[in-house]
């Protein structure tokens, strides 16, 4: 009997021993990490449609630089490169997929919502899914999956090709 005890505490002891260790938790994205995972410039690779008359792909030389919570489209000129149309970008992460509209001024002042979809960084990928169709309220309707792509939204897919501006050093900073 104590060697029967004993065999099956061993047995108990050496099946718990070798158990899988469990994998750490995520790190929590809070608005800020993932405004700061946006930043640098940024290079569309594609945007895919969701039309009526079916799906359609196209590539793109697009430019994106993203500073702050700007979001601002670049064109070269000449051997550099000038910054044209500017949004301010509004992130929300109280939804299962984060929330960006992006703002532009009104000449008389305020902000209209000029985009309205969700965004995804990946490492250097950035995927923003935004529909241009407009609510009966009048506001913009949001996308809320990125697979499969709802009707009428469009896959705006982003690479990154430079980081974020690092600051400058002043004198004597290593």
């Amino acid at each position: 009997m104590l060697v029967r005890l004993l065999l099956a505490t061993i047995a108990l002891i050496g099946m718990t021993a070798f158990a899988p260790v469990p994998l750490p938790k995520p790190p929590k994205v809070t608005q800020k990490t993932l405004l700061e995972s946006m930043q640098g410039d940024w290079q569309m690779v594609s945007t895919e449609r969701n039309l009526r008359g079916g799906r359609f792909t196209s590539r793109s030389t697009t430019r994106i630089r993203i500073e702050d919570n700007r979001w601002s489209y670049v064109y070269p000129n000449g051997t550099e490169f000038r910054v044209s149309t500017t949004y301010n970008i509004v992130l929300d992460l109280h939804q299962k997929l984060a929330t960006m509209d992006l703002k532009r001024a009104l000449p008389g002042g305020g902000e209209t919502v000029y985009m309205s979809g969700i965004v995804v960084v990946e490492g250097d990928t950035l995927k923003f899914c935004y529909s241009l169709a407009i609510n009966p309220d009048g506001t913009r309707m949001r996308p809320t999956t990125l697979d499969p792509l709802p009707e009428n939204a469009i896959l705006m897919t982003l690479k990154r090709i430079g980081g974020p501006a690092k600051p400058e050093k002043k004198r004597g900073e290593k």
